[in-house]
């Protein structure tokens, strides 16, 4: 499909992604914090976050930051998932956990493999309010904009009774958009058959004919599409076919209009910077 990317689609159809933020393999919290600033500077108005993210520290970052401009951000986070016990108790240990990370390439690869495990979900009506609670105590706010199941097994989106949970947040003025945070284009498919579902996030990178199948009824359907874990500026390592792979992919993407947000994975201004200046400097040339 072909395109032009114009400046202000910085505003309009880009989003950081805070997995990250405050995390093991992030950067420190003053880091962080100038990184949400800096993405507010440059048009970024979108930022999309979870309970589990930095086990919580990626809301409470995002609280501090944004807390004098909330009215002019959208802030999406999600509930359904939670770290087991073992993990809640190493929290206190984990500024020295991140020295070792930064020291060692083992400690690195530990924690990796660490995050690349399961984690445990409950999307029961109790454990799904009390979780939305925590997130917005900590994101410094009375309500998300958006608020999504995190990743549910296929049952759980076909039974409906965990969005029902979320309907009834989104009355009691929690939140003013629901939907699902689904893993693949095949779970995003069958979100589509709630019709309660007005936002689906996923990842839609690359194209196969199932994500194809997904764009097009989400747009018939009008669903908010949030595009994730396709442009991750930190991925890119300083490889510059990696970088070109990446670049040509985030303009492709953003001429798709079935995608409302294209969120962008990073934990460095640096990277940040080069993918705004990349979008931002092509106001005229063709996508592909």
């Amino acid at each position: 499909m072909n395109g032009v990317v114009r400046p202000d689609v910085v505003q309009h159809r880009l989003g950081l992604g805070c997995a990250r933020l405050g995390s093991v393999l992030g950067r420190d919290r003053a880091e962080a914090l100038h990184l949400v600033q800096a993405a507010f500077e440059r048009g970024i108005r979108f930022f999309d976050t979870a309970n589990i993210y930095g086990q919580g520290e990626s809301e409470r970052i995002l609280g501090a930051a944004l807390q004098s401009r909330r009215k002019q951000v959208t802030i999406v986070t999600k509930a359904g998932q939670y770290f087991p016990a073992w993990m809640a108790l190493a929290k206190p240990f984990k500024g020295a956990v991140k020295r070792l990370v930064r020291e060692s390439g083992a400690g690195r690869h530990l924690v990796s493999t660490v995050r690349k495990a399961a984690l445990p979900q409950d999307f029961s009506e109790r454990f799904l309010r009390a979780s939305t609670e925590a997130s917005l105590r900590r994101l410094n706010t009375d309500y998300a904009d958006i608020l999504l199941l995190h990743s549910p097994p296929s049952h759980v989106i076909a039974n409906g009774a965990a969005l029902s949970a979320l309907e009834k947040l989104r009355t009691a003025g929690k939140a003013i958009r629901i939907g699902i945070s689904c893993e693949d284009a095949e779970s995003g498919l069958l979100a589509l058959d709630d019709p309660r579902v007005e936002v689906i996030e996923l990842p839609l990178w690359p194209v196969t004919p199932a994500t194809q199948r997904f764009l097009d009824q989400a747009r018939g359907r009008a669903v908010f599409v949030i595009a994730r874990g396709m442009m991750s500026a930190d991925a890119r390592g300083g490889q510059n076919d990696r970088w070109l792979a990446a670049r040509t992919a985030l303009m492709s993407t953003l001429s798709r209009p079935e995608i409302s947000r294209l969120l962008i994975g990073t934990t460095r201004i640096a990277h940040l910077s080069q993918v705004l200046d990349a979008v931002q400097s092509k106001e005229d040339t063709p996508c592909s």
